[in-house]
């Protein structure tokens, strides 16, 4: 026994110590040490990559997931409601035009938003039923749009409301008219828990609610009106609040918008035409640009939005859209918001820049103050464009005028309406939406007005 134990005592220790040799000599080698360092660096190389790609695709699939906005857009109205009817429009048409239009362009531009209708077609739905689609998509914004009207024809202007308590007798009239629509429901003092859209009594619920929403929703309102004066040059009534229904069954940041008053002629035919609703629903789009844009950036997914900009006027309103004469109200006229302020001249010259842009003023003051200038107007912008822009399209020798904190640039300058008529058809293939303008010394006109002191 005592043989056998040193024999396997004998064997096994030359064995380990051929094992430490071997790894004694293969940890020294330099053969082996190379390998064994590319072999590491590869291993930790890849597993950093799918480190990394699995990091990436959980950072994307959180951010996809918060970038998932959801915009409700309600026309007013429907069906066998009408709403406000006027001398050639009614509100509910209205309504569902400058809506589908709003849509249209959010849709076009917001990859990261989902637009949901109340409704498409001519339908009626009940106040409840509007609140009910706002809330069942988990809406992170509310946009309702109506039609105002009024007994006196000379009432104009757009408004914009959140909910609250009405504090005037005009704001609860609003109110009072949008949700008597609940009395063309049988049983709707069960289903509104007994509110009663025309006793002032109803409203006082509204003195005591807390709205969580109204911060972000006055913001929106603020901003829908500033680009109804700046884009759509319309006639600011502002901010204002009242008891909506449907506003107060919503469970998100909502505003509900009075385009303008149908009862007064000049506002409805501007309603009423293709080129009012445009502008009436890029105004509301510009404003909703700046809230998403807010709502991303507290939301810290901005990266991951698209850069989406407000849409700035390219051209005037249509001459068979503009009013034949503004509204007016307690015999005072409406300060026309298109025509430039006294100091504007100045403030061109004084912000003239070179590179084949130039003033026009300046150009106009050498001129004779009796004789029309003709130009062509072929786009606008917020802020100065450098001579080499691609705005311009490789077009040289633009001029520039300062309207409304716009910088409008112009190409051209006639005496003769054919040749300006020549240079404009030369210019609608790349600038579709150019059109011609007058000057009469500093003051701008329309081609048609410059016209008309000629003969």
């Amino acid at each position: 026994m005592n043989n056998l134990n040193n024999y396997l005592f004998t064997k096994y220790s030359k064995r380990d110590k051929s094992i430490t040799f071997a790894n004694n000599f293969c940890e020294n080698s330099p053969l082996n040490n190379g390998i064994t360092m590319n072999y590491k660096n590869i291993f930790f190389r890849f597993s950093g990559l799918l480190l990394a790609f699995f990091l990436l695709q959980l950072t994307y699939t959180v951010q996809a997931q918060k970038t998932n906005f959801t915009l409700v857009l309600d026309a007013g109205h429907g069906g066998h409601d009408p709403g406000a009817v006027g001398a050639i429009a009614r509100e509910k048409d209205l309504n569902l035009n400058v809506i589908l239009r709003l849509g249209a362009l959010v849709e076009k531009n917001f990859k990261d938003v989902k637009v949901v209708y109340t409704r498409k077609t001519d339908k009626y739905l009940t106040l409840q039923q509007r609140a009910d689609v706002v809330n069942s998509n988990h809406a992170d914004l509310f946009i309702s749009v109506h039609t105002n009207a009024a007994k006196s024809s000379a009432a104009y202007g757009a408004e914009t409301f959140t909910l609250g308590l009405a504090k005037s007798k005009a704001n609860l009239d609003v109110a009072m008219r949008e949700n008597s629509v609940i009395l063309l429901e049988d049983d709707y003092k069960a289903k509104y828990k007994g509110f009663d859209p025309n006793s002032v009594d109803s409203y006082i619920m509204f003195e005591f609610m807390q709205d969580k929403y109204i911060d972000k929703s006055i913001d929106l309102a603020s901003n829908i009106q500033k680009q109804f004066v700046n884009y759509a040059r319309r006639s600011d009534r502002g901010v204002r609040q009242a008891g909506f229904w449907v506003l107060h069954r919503s469970a998100c940041p909502s505003v509900l918008i009075e385009l303008g008053f149908i009862s007064n002629k000049a506002e409805e035919r501007y309603m009423a035409s293709e080129n009012g609703q445009k502008e009436l629903a890029t105004s509301i789009y510009n404003a909703f640009v700046r809230f998403k844009h807010d709502h991303d950036k507290k939301s810290g997914v901005a990266a991951f939005s698209t850069d989406n900009k407000e849409i700035l006027r390219s051209n005037d309103h249509a001459e068979t859209d503009e009013p034949e004469q503004k509204p007016v109200a307690d015999n005072k006229p409406v300060t026309d918001k298109s025509k430039p302020a006294e100091n504007d001249a100045q403030q061109v010259i004084d912000n003239a820049f070179a590179n084949n842009t130039t003033s026009i003023t300046s150009k106009n003051a050498q001129l004779n103050h009796d004789v029309p200038v003709f130009r062509v107007q072929i786009l606008a912008s917020g802020r100065k464009l450098n001579a080499d822009a691609a705005d311009f399209k490789g077009q040289k020798n633009t001029n520039y005028f300062v309207e409304n904190g716009l910088y409008k640039y112009t190409v051209g300058s006639e005496t003769d309406y054919n040749k300006i008529s020549n240079i404009h058809k030369e210019l609608r293939s790349r600038f579709p939406d150019c059109f011609i303008i007058a000057f009469v010394g500093d003051k701008k006109m329309s081609a048609k007005d410059a016209l008309k002191l000629i003969k």
